[in-house]
């Protein structure tokens, strides 16, 4: 049957990429890590961040009005570096995502535990949470878009009001202490600059985790009404307000906190070792209502996240395996129209993530639940950022070489870079990512090189490459080799195969003929040989 078209829009996308970005479970799990580099300066830190996090949006935003797809990842780069490259790009991001899934759901189980130890003082144990999201996210993904959506859209209204109110407060009760200080180079507690620039650089570091996720939209395009325009726009707009909120929250909490060294200090001692002290300022705040109202839309945040992630990665499955990269029963769909094939897979293998990263601390000696459950979620978050940011990094290059604003993609691929350098935490983990990436390069480049896999029939989808249009189902631009980036064509020897198709797609027959051509265009080369592009199939040799 297929995904259903038409299903959301521009509100579907945006809370998708707001649920993705999980606000609530960003800040509390993050703050700390921020302000343990950029001390009170975390705010300026948040708004550098922002704004080098849009230029790498702005890429997938080049890509979104492009080339729309369920994959998404995999389209982004398959349609300008090939094939091969395009499945090892689809093969990393399932890795985060399913990585990702697992992670999300750890954090379920220690968030909840820790929220209800903030609200009765009893600590219980996180492992009775852990497969909670896992069950009731199957159930919701399986009920089709529509309902995913607005789930998430309840979620995220919830704990953005609930954010929004705590900045409101939080300034009102320190009206007198306000200042720009924080958004000051000053504010890192270093006095040579050098150091300053290396703890506002440290935090960004950090900060730019706050907002994985915001990508989710870009894998709900096939369901999207117009969904060139709805869904690139609506992941822009997301991000922004994420942004937005982050930098409000940061100086809120710095408020709170106080400027000086020893006021943050104890601040992120205090997250690292127990309760986080949002929720004590809540209480202070609100009362008890506020304590249990905070609590609420921290776990519920998470959820959301999960089950953003959890769409995402069933689409990116799907499309792959309509595109036959992946096997075809991963396509299967549901009557409402959603990837049960692919969400009936990931969910036993999200529990078994759960269970491996379990086991990574407990090998290392680690017996305590709540201990079990930080490292557990430490690890599979190290890992899973990891295979998030190369994934987006391979994005950036091939957006670089499509988009018209060449210089803000640049910007996008040298933070991601220095990312990357930086997300490697634990040697383990890139002894992993080392192994699993030689296994992906290996299936990517001999299933890519395989040109009898399955595609799906002609005139589903078409997407412009420079100018001229493609039905994305063809063969790619090349048969596993080279390049189909228009600016690597010229001066290529390239083969064109006609091909007679019936009116649904079926191709009964072929006529192959080939032609030498050196630094045509493929408008020429179509007019010469009274051969509409959309039939050309090239293959750069």
């Amino acid at each position: 049957m297929g995904l259903k078209k038409g299903s959301t829009g521009l509100a579907g996308a945006l809370f998708t990429s707001l649920a993705g970005q999980a606000p609530a479970y960003s800040v509390a799990s993050g703050a700390a890590l921020v302000m343990s580099t950029a001390g009170a300066a975390a705010p300026l830190t948040m708004l550098l961040t922002t704004l080098a996090v849009l230029t790498t949006v702005y890429a997938v935003y080049s890509m979104a009005k492009r080339y729309p797809h369920a994959a998404s990842f995999y389209s982004y780069v398959e349609k300008v570096l090939g094939r091969p490259t395009g499945t090892v790009n689809g093969l990393v991001y399932l890795f985060y995502a399913v990585i990702g899934v697992g992670s999300v759901a750890v954090a379920f189980a220690y968030l909840g535990a820790q929220g209800i130890y903030a609200i009765t003082g009893f600590e219980p144990n996180p492992f009775s949470f852990v497969f909670i999201p896992v069950a009731l996210a199957l159930i919701v993904a399986l009920m089709g878009i529509k309902p995913s959506v607005w789930v998430q859209a309840i979620l995220t209204l919830m704990e953005v009001s609930v954010l929004l109110l705590f900045v409101v407060i939080s300034l009102l009760a320190h009206a007198s202490a306000l200042s720009l200080y924080p958004f000051s180079l000053s504010a890192t507690f270093s006095s040579a600059p050098s150091s300053q620039l290396a703890a506002v650089a440290g935090g960004l570091v950090f900060s730019v985790t706050y907002f994985m996720g915001f990508e989710t939209a870009t894998q709900i395009s096939e369901e999207a009404k117009d969904p060139k325009r709805s869904i690139p726009r609506g992941t822009l707009a997301a991000t922004s307000v994420m942004g937005t909120l982050f930098v409000a929250v940061t100086y809120a909490i710095a408020v709170d906190a106080g400027y000086a060294q020893a006021s943050v200090n104890a601040f992120v001692q205090s997250a690292n070792s127990g309760l986080n002290p949002m929720y004590s300022w809540m209480e202070g705040y609100l009362g008890y209502p506020g304590l249990l109202v905070f609590a609420i839309i921290t776990i519920t945040s998470v959820f959301g996240c999960y089950l953003a992630t959890l769409n995402a990665a069933a689409r990116m499955l799907y499309g792959m395996a309509e595109e036959g990269v992946l096997p075809p029963w991963l396509s299967r769909t549901n009557s409402r129209g959603s990837p049960s094939g692919a969400l009936l897979v990931l969910t036993p293998i999200a529990v078994l993530v759960i269970i491996a990263f379990y086991g990574v601390p407990y090998i290392l000696g680690e017996r305590g639940p709540m201990d079990l459950t930080y490292w557990a979620m430490d690890y599979s978050y190290a890992m899973d950022s990891l295979y998030y940011v190369i994934s987006l990094l391979l994005v950036v290059i091939a957006a670089f070489l499509v988009s018209k604003w060449k210089p803000v993609v640049a910007v996008g691929g040298f933070i991601l870079a220095i990312t990357l350098y930086y997300t490697v935490t634990y040697p383990l983990a890139l002894v992993v990512l080392v192994a699993s990436l030689a296994l992906v390069l290996i299936y990517a480049f001999r299933k890519g090189s395989d040109s009898s896999s399955p595609r799906r029939p002609e005139g589903r989808r078409s997407a412009r490459v420079d100018g001229s249009r493609f039905p994305s189902s063809s063969p790619s631009l090349r048969r596993g080799r080279g390049l189909a980036h228009p600016a690597f064509l010229a001066g290529f020897s390239l083969t064109f195969k006609r091909r007679v198709y019936l009116a649904d797609g079926q191709e009964p027959s072929a006529m192959k003929r080939s032609l030498k051509a050196k630094g045509k265009g493929l408008s020429a080369i179509s007019k010469a040989n009274k051969l509409p592009i959309s039939f050309i199939d090239c293959a750069c040799l």
